[in-house]
């Protein structure tokens, strides 16, 4: 079994990338950065996809593999087209960012006086 060395960088690349999604997916899912438990449990489920992904791209690249070569493009591009779909939906669900309005600041009385004194001084024609 001899496999292309591109090939095995972009299985390393994209096992990552699958890694980081699942990764990143459970420790939110069980609580984030608050919770042992939810970066323990990542750590293991997406360690375990890394093996199983990255396991699968290389039986891809043997020459026993039984798939048609639409499957293997959907394999290859999963972790990619997820991840952008997935940032795409952080962007999309973060709320609004409210404009800082500074409230008008209200004129003095004797600035008010003053305009008022000088239309009635200036008849309008």
């Amino acid at each position: 079994m001899i496999m292309n060395p591109g090939m095995l960088l972009f299985g390393l690349i994209d096992s990552g990338v699958a890694f980081f999604l699942v990764y990143y997916m459970i420790k939110a899912r069980f609580g984030g950065n608050q919770k042992a438990i939810a970066r323990i449990l990542a750590a293991i489920l997406g360690t375990l996809v890394f093996t199983v992904y990255f396991a699968v791209i290389v039986w891809f690249n043997t020459a026993t593999y039984s798939v048609t070569q639409e499957v293997k493009m959907v394999v290859y591009l999963a972790p990619f087209v997820l991840s952008a779909l997935m940032t795409a939906l952080v962007l999309l669900s973060q709320p609004p960012k409210e404009k800082e309005e500074k409230p008008e600041e209200p004129d003095s009385e004797g600035e008010e006086e003053d305009t008022a004194s000088d239309t009635e001084k200036a008849p309008l024609s």
